[in-house]
C-alpha cells in the first residue's frame, strides 16, 4: 500500500460509509495531495477494490463485509486489529468477553462503518499469542498465584498453574499464555527476572516486554565464528583500493562499532574527492544464512540506557565489520568529486578496501574544529565547510531544520542515575550527518534510474491537513503563525518558526509538538520522497551493521553494479521486508524510550516532596502532563488536584479552562510542581501544581 493511502483513508473515514465528492476530498487533503495526485490515488483505490465510485463520481469506502487476518492489540479493555496496509483500527470489543489477548492472530469481518470508527466481529482465532507479558507474582484469596501484566498493562489477570512455587511471590516474572480458563487466561512463567526496582530486573523486563532478544541463535554464532579473520587476496584484487588515502572515523566515545568512515583528498583539477566508506556487511552476511535470518528478525540494533542489543553478533558488529583504525577493512564506498560549493561533479560507487588512520570521538573532532591543534585539522575543517554548504543547499531545496533532543545519563557503579543531561549536537555531529545524507541520497537516485529494479526507499509523507490545522491553532496561542497554503510554504514557515523559538523557554516544546504533527518516516518500495529532508529520492545505505534495510540496499546496489541477477525481483517480498523493518524500528524506539523513562523515574525518586520547574506539554480530560525542565521527564497533575471547578478541554487538547474560576491552562505554560509520588509499575509520576505562570495555585 502506498504511503499516502493511509492518510487518505483517515480522511475518508471522517464520514464513515457516506460518500465524498472529489472537490470535498481535495479540500481535505491539501497540501498532502494536489489534484493530479488525488485523481491517481483514487483511481488506484477503485481499481484495487478499496473504494466505490457511483455514477455521479462520488467516492465511498468499500469495507463492509471484508474479512482479513490480523494481530490483536489492546487499549485498556478494548481489543482491536489494524487493517493491513492502511492502518485503520478495526474495533472488536471487550477483550475479556472475546477471550483474546495482544498478539493473538485472528480472522475478522468488518460489519459497520461510523464516522471515525470501524467495527469488526471476530470470526475465528487462527493462532494464540506468543507474546511475553511482564508482571509481579501475587497470591489471590483462593491461594492461587496470579500475575497482573504491568507492561503492556492489561485489565485482566493471568492465573499461574497449580504447583507454581510460592517463593515466586513478589518476584517480577515474564509469562506466556497457555490457555483460557473459565474466567481468566492461564499463563506459565518462562523467566524469573528478579526483585522489582533492581536495575538488571527492570532492563531485562523491558527487553522481554518488547519481544527483543539479547542472545543470538547457536547457528548464527557458529557462522560468525567461522568467518575468516583475514581478507582473501583474490577479494582484495577485485576491489578499489583506498588504503593509501587518509581515512578516519568519528563516533560516540562509547561506540563499539564503527560502520562509516570519511576520506578527503584534493585533486589536481582543484576539486575535492570525498569518500564515504561504509562497512561491507553484505560480503559477510549472505542471503538465507542463519546470520541473515537473525538480522532480518531483529531488523535493527537497539540502544537501551545501559546496553546495546546489536543486530549482528559482536564477531561482526564489533570486529570484522567495524572500521577499526590501522586495520584493513572491506567497505562499500560512495566517492564524490565536489567543488568548494559542495556541488557534486562526478560520482563513483562500488566495493572497496580501506584502512582507517584515526578514530575520533565527536568531542575530539569538535575540539580540532575549534582549536585546530591536530595534524587532521585541515581535513576536518575542509569537510566541515563542505558539510555546511551541503546543509545550506538542502535547506534551500526544502529541508526542515528540526533538531531532536537526546537524553543521556551518568550512572554510578550500581547503575543508579546520578546526573542526566541533554546531549548537545555540534559541528562534528552535523559533519558526519551531512555526508551520510549525501551518500543515501545518491544511492537512491542511482537505483531509481535502473529499469525494473525494485529498491527500498526511506520516505516521509506530507503531514495530514488536520494535524497542521491543530498545529496552527497551537502556535497561535504563543503568538506564532504558520503558512500552510502548500508544501513549499509550510516548509519555509516551519524553518522560520525554528529561528523564532530558538532560545525561548517554550522552544523545545513547540518543536516537539511540530515534530509530532508530521508523519513517521518509513521504509517502502513506493517512492514519494522525503518531505522532512526535502529530497525527491532517499534510502538507507550507511548503517548496515545496525539496520537491515541498509544491508538489503547494499545487496541490490552490488547486483546492479556487478551485472548480477537481482535477489529481490519480486517486489511484494521486498515490500514485506520494508513493512517488517518499519515495525521493528518502531519497537526498538519504544524500548529505548522505556529504558530512558525508567531511569528518569529512578532519578525523580530522589526528588519526592521537592518543588521543580516544568512546562505543560499535554492536556487531557483527566489532567495536565508536565515536562520537568531538568530531567525532561513527564508527570501528571490530576484534574482532581486542581482548584474545584468544571474544567473544559478544547477539541485539540491545547487548553483546559475552568468554567467558574476562569483559570486557563494551556500547552507551554511555565509551572512549578511538587513531586508527590512515583509509580514504577505504571511508569507514572504524580505531580501537584504549586505555581502556574508565576501565580500560586490554591
Amino acid at each position: 500500500m502506498r504511503p499516502t493511502t493511509s492518510a487518505l483513508f483517515a480522511v475518508l473515514l471522517q464520514k464513515g460509509s457516506k460518500k465524498w465528492r472529489f472537490s470535498q476530498l481535495l479540500e481535505k487533503t491539501r497540501p498532502l495531495l494536489d489534484e493530479v495526485a488525488l485523481t491517481l490515488e483514487l483511481e488506484a483505490l477503485v481499481q484495487e477494490g478499496w473504494l466505490l465510485r457511483d455514477a455521479k463520481g462520488r467516492y465511498a469506502l468499500n469495507l463492509l463485509g471484508r474479512t482479513f487476518l490480523g494481530t490483536v492489540e489492546t487499549r485498556y479493555e478494548e481489543a482491536y486489529v489494524l487493517l493491513p496496509g492502511i492502518n485503520l483500527r478495526v474495533v472488536l470489543g471487550d477483550l475479556r468477553r472475546l477471550k483474546v489477548l495482544p498478539g493473538d492472530q485472528v480472522e475478522v469481518e468488518i460489519y459497520a462503518l461510523y464516522p471515525e470508527q470501524v467495527l469488526g466481529r471476530l470470526l475465528r482465532k487462527v493462532a494464540p499469542s506468543s507474546r511475553t507479558f511482564v508482571g509481579i507474582v501475587e497470591e489471590g484469596r483462593n491461594r492461587r498465584l496470579y500475575v497482573s501484566p504491568q507492561q503492556p498493562p492489561l485489565s485482566i489477570d493471568f492465573q499461574l498453574p497449580k504447583g507454581t512455587p510460592t517463593d515466586l511471590i513478589g518476584q517480577k516474572v515474564a509469562v506466556r499464555f497457555v490457555s483460557w480458563g473459565l474466567k481468566y487466561p492461564v499463563a506459565e512463567v518462562v523467566q524469573v527476572l528478579g526483585t522489582p526496582r533492581q536495575h538488571q530486573t527492570e532492563m531485562h523486563a523491558i527487553v522481554l516486554e518488547f519481544g527483543l532478544s539479547e542472545a543470538f541463535s547457536p547457528e548464527a554464532l557458529a557462522e560468525a565464528e567461522a568467518l575468516p579473520a583475514t581478507i582473501p587476496p583474490e577479494e582484495e584484487a577485485q576491489r578499489h583500493d583506498f588504503r593509501d588515502i587518509p581515512t578516519f572515523t568519528i563516533d560516540p566515545e562509547d561506540a563499539k562499532d564503527f560502520d562509516d568512515a570519511l576520506s578527503l583528498r584534493k585533486l589536481p583539477s582543484g576539486l575535492y574527492e570525498v569518500g564515504i566508506h561504509i562497512a561491507d556487511v553484505s560480503y559477510y552476511v549472505r542471503p538465507d544464512t542463519a546470520l541473515d535470518r537473525e538480522a532480518y528478525a531483529r531488523g535493527t540494533s537497539v540502544y537501551l540506557v545501559d546496553r546495546t542489543l546489536p543486530m549482528l553478533p559482536p564477531r561482526l558488529s564489533a570486529d570484522l565489520c567495524s572500521l577499526k583504525p590501522d586495520e584493513d577493512r572491506l567497505a562499500f564506498s560512495v566517492v564524490a568529486q565536489m567543488d568548494a560549493q559542495a556541488r557534486v561533479h562526478s560520482l563513483w560507487m562500488g566495493r572497496s578496501i580501506i584502512r582507517s588512520r584515526r578514530r575520533f570521538t565527536y568531542e575530539e573532532a569538535q575540539a580540532v574544529l575549534e582549536n585546530g591543534q591536530d595534524p587532521w585539522a585541515d581535513t576536518l575543517r575542509t569537510l566541515n565547510e563542505l558539510a555546511k554548504k551541503l546543509h545550506a543547499s538542502r535547506m534551500k531545496e526544502g529541508g526542515i531544520r528540526f533538531e531532536t533532543e537526546e537524553i543521556r545519563f551518568v550512572l554510578d557503579e550500581q547503575f543508579r542515575p546520578v546526573r542526566l543531561y541533554v546531549k548537545e549536537r555540534k559541528d562534528a555531529h552535523k559533519l558526519i550527518e551531512e555526508f551520510m545524507l549525501l551518500a543515501n541520497r545518491q544511492v537512491a537516485l542511482f537505483l531509481a534510474q535502473q529499469k525494473d529494479v525494485p529498491a527500498i526507499y526511506r520516505v516521509h509523507d506530507l503531514p495530514k491537513p488536520e494535524k497542521i490545522k491543530a498545529l496552527q491553532l497551537f502556535l497561535e496561542g504563543f503568538g506564532y503563525r504558520l503558512d500552510a497554503r502548500n508544501a513549499r510554504s509550510l516548509t519555509r514557515s516551519l524553518n522560520e518558526l525554528i529561528d523564532q523559538i530558538e532560545g525561548q523557554p517554550e522552544g523545545h516544546i513547540i518543536q516537539a509538538v511540530a515534530i509530532r504533527s508530521l508523519p513517521k518516516a518509513l521504509y517502502t518500495i513506493h517512492n514519494i520522497g522525503h518531505y522532512g529532508l526535502g529530497f525527491t529520492h532517499y534510502t538507507h545505505f550507511t548503517s548496515p551493521i545496525r539496520r537491515y534495510p541498509d544491508l538489503l540496499t547494499h545487496r541490490i546496489l552490488a547486483a546492479v553494479l556487478e551485472g548480477k541477477p537481482i535477489l529481490y525481483a519480486h517486489a511484494s517480498h521486498l515490500e514485506e521486508a520494508c513493512r517488517h523493518c518499519s515495525l521493528q524500528e518502531k519497537r526498538a524506539e519504544q524500548a529505548e524510550r522505556a529504558s530512558i523513562r525508567y531511569k528518569q523515574l529512578e532519578y525523580l525518586a530522589q526528588m519526592e516532596g521537592k518543588t521543580l520547574e516544568g512546562l505543560i506539554v499535554g492536556i487531557e480530560t483527566w489532567g495536565l502532563y508536565v515536562e520537568l525542565s531538568e530531567s525532561r521527564a513527564e508527570g501528571l497533575v490530576s484534574i482532581r488536584t486542581l482548584p474545584p471547578d468544571i474544567y473544559e478541554r478544547d477539541e485539540y487538547g491545547h487548553s483546559l479552562k475552568g468554567r467558574y474560576t476562569r483559570r486557563h491552562y494551556r500547552l507551554g505554560d511555565p509551572v512549578l510542581v511538587r513531586v508527590e509520588g512515583i509509580d514504577f509499575d505504571r511508569r507514572l509520576v504524580d505531580l501537584k501544581l504549586v505555581l502556574h505562570r508565576g501565580e500560586p495555585v490554591a
